[in-house]
């Protein structure tokens, strides 16, 4: 059983949006304890043949946070979020995981997996992506019945990888993980992150 305590989000960024302001992720803490997520977040299954994660609303701290408990399972919460990173480049988070993954290694295919991720979801011209990239694409939608973007920069919890380190997903090469935290460093304590999207696309996609 895997347990965090944070956010697994899927925000889509379009490169051509204008913003008034800094955006506004929606708030877990707008929620009622015990309760479902805010209704901005969508629940979304990430393969047909993995079990849902389950999400609940709880308070640690004096604040309602979102809780994520997996057996076996793999599924998001995501929200749409349209700016201009150029414009916004600054993401703030925080998670808290109790428990990590001894078994797994982000570096290996058979082996690829996160106690948590914040997936950050960027808009292109897909049809410009080399075959095998569009073929993962196509692929991925039939497996989960969600499109693959463009590019896809997840900041995980890593294990036996180097923080700040970046490996791409065997399962395509416009997927990057960043690595902002690794194996046991931190288990059971609140870290906030402040990652510059635009610095940090950079160097994963060049």
């Amino acid at each position: 059983m895997k347990r965090s305590l944070g956010a697994l989000c899927f925000a889509f960024f379009a490169a051509a949006a204008l913003a008034a302001g800094p955006p506004e992720i929606p708030r877990f803490s707008t929620g009622k304890p015990g309760g479902p997520p805010p209704a901005e977040w969508k629940h979304l299954p990430l393969a047909s043949f993995k079990n849902n994660t389950e999400y609940s609303l709880v308070v640690e701290d004096g604040v309602v946070v979102v809780r994520a408990v997996a057996h076996n399972s793999a599924s998001f919460l995501a929200t749409p979020t349209d700016f201009d990173p150029h414009e916004f480049p600054m993401l703030s988070w925080r998670w808290k995981v109790t428990q990590g993954i001894p078994t797994a290694n982000s570096a290996e295919q058979s082996k690829e997996d996160s106690p948590v991720r914040v997936m950050v979801a960027f808009d292109g011209d897909v049809s410009k992506l080399p075959l095998k990239d569009r073929l993962a694409a196509s692929a991925a939608k039939s497996i989960s019945g969600q499109a693959l973007p463009y590019a896809t920069l997840m900041y995980i919890w890593g294990e036996k990888v180097a923080v700040d380190s970046i490996t791409p997903s065997s399962r395509s090469s416009r997927i990057k993980m960043l690595a902002v935290a690794a194996d046991d460093q931190g288990i059971g304590r609140w870290q906030s992150y402040t990652r510059n999207l635009v610095d940090d696309f950079k160097r994963a996609f060049g």
